[in-house]
């Protein structure tokens, strides 16, 4: 038996405005994804997340599936509209998302036996903490170690773990799945022919203190169609917001370079103002956002948005814990820029 951990991660600036090529920083952060494997006759799926659903195909089985869901990924592609693939990936308790992110992994590895697979994720769903990246890389790695493919570089786990996330999100911006693979702090940005993908740790420090998380609660949409959503936005629109965001990444790397917190706030508000106008915040998240602002801390979405995790920062860690306890929450502290994806002994 193998076992594989990958951790979550975190936008500190860039969710949304990535996907169309503008720069984001993301951290990986110390909640993980355990994946333990072993071979076994057929192939078996067992997400400990949701215990009451469970998959075991055929290879001739889990081949179909694996290949339906990429056709249907490919019509999507073509028409720009994801929303297809989203309605037949969630049936039968994702059966078509979890089939095929097996499949992929398999196909690009060159692998044709049966194995077991169990995952146990510390990462909730849909929150922004990227559950769905974690869980790709970590199984991807186990496979690997499983049939002992040594020469995978961590490079190749990422590029197959994109591929992955591609069946969840539509079109991915490879942030999510760069940050969980690599770990660290990453300056991330979408490019041609290849992703710009650059460790931080030598010009900002890695660990950054007085942040807080609070859970608002699971998005009632996905990331992909959240994406899609913004999508179908009127261009002009949406070009001037993501523009903004990409303008103040630049700024935000500056601004950590220099420990600069006071204008670190002012960025990180600007940028929930525009994710805002973009559609993906909710009352919820607002409210929060508005309550830390009051107090001269700094608060915004991570992730897709619509619900999930709100990232908060005051320099009284204290004073900002107190305020999202009296607003219902309980709050939660995580090391940032963790090392990412690990064989576990």
């Amino acid at each position: 038996m193998i076992k594989t951990s990958a951790p979550g991660k975190v936008y500190l600036i860039g969710e949304h405005s990535v996907v169309y090529g503008e720069p984001a920083i993301i951290a990986s952060v110390n909640r993980r994804t355990f994946v333990t494997i072993e071979p076994s006759a057929k192939i078996t799926y067992l997400d400990l997340a949701w215990p009451d659903i469970s998959h075991t195909w055929s290879q001739n089985e889990f081949s179909q599936l694996t290949q339906k869901t990429l056709e249907i990924w490919n019509v999507g592609n073509e028409k720009n509209n994801f929303s297809e693939l989203f309605d037949f990936i969630k049936k039968n308790g994702y059966e078509g998302y979890r089939a095929s992110v097996l499949g992929i992994a398999v196909k690009m590895l060159g692998i044709k036996k049966g194995f077991s697979i169990t995952i146990d994720s510390q990462i909730p769903t849909g929150a922004g903490l990227g559950s769905s990246a974690s869980r790709a890389v970590a199984i991807t790695k186990a496979i690997a170690e499983l049939f002992k493919k040594k020469n995978v570089s961590l490079e190749r786990i990422n590029e197959i773990a994109y591929e992955q996330e591609k069946i969840i999100h539509g079109t991915p911006s490879g942030g999510d799945n760069s940050t969980c693979c690599f770990g660290g702090l990453i300056w991330f940005q979408k490019t041609q022919p290849q992703n710009k993908i650059i460790s931080l740790k030598k010009e900002v420090p890695c660990q950054l203190e007085n942040f807080v998380f609070v859970y608002t609660g699971e998005p009632k949409k996905t990331t992909g169609e959240l994406v899609q959503q913004v999508r179908d936005l009127n261009e002009e629109y949406r070009t001037e917001r993501v523009k903004r965001i990409g303008q103040m990444s630049h700024q935000m790397l500056e601004v950590l370079k220099k420990k600069d917190f006071q204008r670190m706030k002012e960025i990180i508000n600007q940028t929930q103002k525009n994710l805002a106008e973009l559609g993906v915040s909710v009352k919820e998240i607002d409210e929060v956002a508005e309550a830390v602002q009051k107090i001269g801390g700094a608060a915004k979405l991570c992730g897709a948005g619509g619900g999930g995790i709100v990232l908060c920062y005051h320099e009284n860690k204290k004073k900002l814990i107190e305020l999202l306890k009296s607003l219902g929450y309980q709050p939660w502290e995580t090391e940032l820029a963790v090392e990412g994806v690990r064989v576990e002994q």
